[in-house]
């Protein structure tokens, strides 16, 4: 059921006070404060540029990368996105609720003045570098310029296999870390459970996990998305990409698509309803492709949320893992 707006309101409030109070060391109010608390205080979080004061109750915010999904299971609705138009990274309830809205990312970047126009109180997603140290200077200039229109929140993702500690962390400084916090405890049970159920099968064979753009192939390694999510649940990424620990893909040629290994299983893109994705697509008039012995054998499978950044969607990827590994 769905809770009314103030009670959404009141939980977003005391999770933020509660995490600035474990990551800055403020002072708590009391609990009679807490009631009163009104939309003009703020609260200070960690982010990956340092501390940041945001509004305890946010009105209006902007979702940027990694943020759609905490913030509905928070009761807030965005008032612009990053990604929002994408129906293949967000649960289907999600996207239904925010695929109307504004989008204030293009092939260019950042829309600013979309975003300003959208008059946030919040801007907040996750940043990828391998460190903050590493943050590369286009990021720093995005940060500042964000920063000017709103308090804004970029929380770190180590990598894209960790994006799935990014958003948790989105989710624990918008409100929904209980509810992020469950999901991770079932993607890890269900990970350790494939893992165990199927080792004899996973001993056996690699995953290469596969995109295909303008005549160039990407085998994703362990710190990709998916790559990311095979390797918790057990299974070992096909020898081209399975040592690669900077990069979250190897590219060859189709021509190269001969040096996968024959004990892979293929793993391409599939849309949420359940039709190819654009670069699996291609490969299927692709000859080097369709001759392997993986898509002869029928060892080629499609998944959706290939490019799964949260717990929640990341379930959904072991849920279809462990189908596969059923027909194996």
């Amino acid at each position: 059921m769905t809770r009314p707006p103030t009670r959404r309101r009141t939980a977003l409030a005391a999770t933020l006070l509660t995490s600035a109070l474990v990551l800055t060391g403020c002072s708590a109010q009391s609990a009679d404060d807490a009631g009163t608390t009104s939309s003009s205080e703020t609260v200070s979080v960690d982010t990956a540029f340092g501390p940041v004061d945001i509004p305890a109750e946010p009105g209006t915010v902007v979702a940027l990368e990694g943020a759609v999904g905490p913030l509905l299971s928070a009761g807030i609705t965005p008032v612009a996105t990053a990604d929002g138009d994408n129906p293949e990274g967000l649960l289907p309830d999600e996207y239904d609720a925010v695929k109307d809205l504004p989008i204030v990312l293009g092939p260019d970047g950042w829309d600013y003045e979309a975003i300003s126009a959208a008059e946030p109180e919040l801007i907040i997603g996750f940043v990828r570098a391998g460190t903050t140290e590493e943050i590369s200077p286009e990021s720093r200039d995005e940060y500042e310029r964000l920063s000017g229109i709103a308090p804004t929140v970029f929380v770190l993702a180590e990598g894209s296999a960790s994006t799935k500690d990014a958003t948790l962390e989105i989710a624990e400084i918008v409100g929904s870390g209980a509810e992020a916090e469950k999901a991770k405890s079932e993607y890890d049970a269900k990970a350790a459970e494939i893992a165990s159920e199927h080792a004899d099968v996973l001993d056996q064979v690699t995953f290469a996990p596969i995109d295909h753009y303008e005549g160039t192939v990407t085998v994703y390694t362990p710190i990709s998305w998916l790559g990311g999510i095979l390797t918790d649940a057990g299974a070992t990424i096909d020898p081209i990409a399975a040592e690669v620990t900077d990069s979250n893909g190897v590219d060859i040629s189709t021509e190269e698509l001969g040096t996968l290994s024959d004990d892979s299983v293929i793993l391409t893109e599939k849309t949420v309803d359940g039709q190819p994705g654009l670069g699996a697509e291609e490969l299927e008039s692709v000859p080097t492709y369709t001759e392997l012995p993986a898509v002869v054998d029928g060892r080629s499978f499609g998944v959706s949320y290939f490019f799964a950044d949260r717990y929640e969607t990341g379930i959904l990827v072991l849920d279809q893992l462990d189908g596969i590994l059923d027909e194996l």
